[in-house]
């Protein structure tokens, strides 16, 4: 049959596997909700009566954007869609969550983002740097965020001061 380790091991991780999904969906349910909120706070030229939040490539939320879809953003609403491609994300949405599938793209993305005025996020290491203009993490059980402020004005987006004081860091 199986060495005992090795059937330990695999019990062990069985065990654990429901508290890890457990542990993303939570993860991805509050960066729903922190994208919801700088958007909330942030200004978008080419919105009008509805700001498109869209999620590129493999969508790691599962359900937690669905909660967001209709809720009111000021004078507009949030929607949500999800495009197929990087051209139709950038024709059509306001905000583009960069999925991780999509990260060997991530720097012409968010070049092509700023040409568009689209607020780029992502939650994939060193995004900030690349241009995206909020790179989303987790810091001491806490969501934590990199703002690109150079990456946010050349797309014509602003965000407010108050949440600016917020970030981590500011490139």
């Amino acid at each position: 049959m199986y060495p005992p380790l090795l059937s330990l091991s695999l019990a062990l991780a069985l065990a654990l596997a429901p508290a890890c999904v457990r542990a993303q969906a939570d993860e991805y349910a509050a960066k729903a909700a922190f994208i919801y909120n700088i958007a909330l706070f942030s200004s978008f030229a080419n919105a009008s009566g509805v700001v498109r939040l869209c999620v590129l490539g493999r969508d790691p939320f599962g359900g937690a954007l669905d909660a967001l879809d209709g809720k009111p953003l000021g004078k507009a609403r949030l929607a949500l869609g999800y495009p197929r491609s990087a051209g139709e994300a950038l024709a059509q949405c306001q905000i583009v969550f960069i999925g991780a599938s999509e990260a060997d793209d991530t720097a012409l993305l968010a070049e092509r983002a700023r040409t568009a005025g689209v607020m780029t996020v992502a939650d994939v290491d060193g995004a900030a740097r690349k241009g995206v203009m909020l790179e989303l993490s987790v810091a001491e059980r806490r969501i934590a965020f990199d703002f690109n402020a150079t990456a946010a004005r050349a797309a014509g987006i602003a965000l407010s001061s108050k949440v600016l004081r917020l970030a981590r860091a500011i490139h």
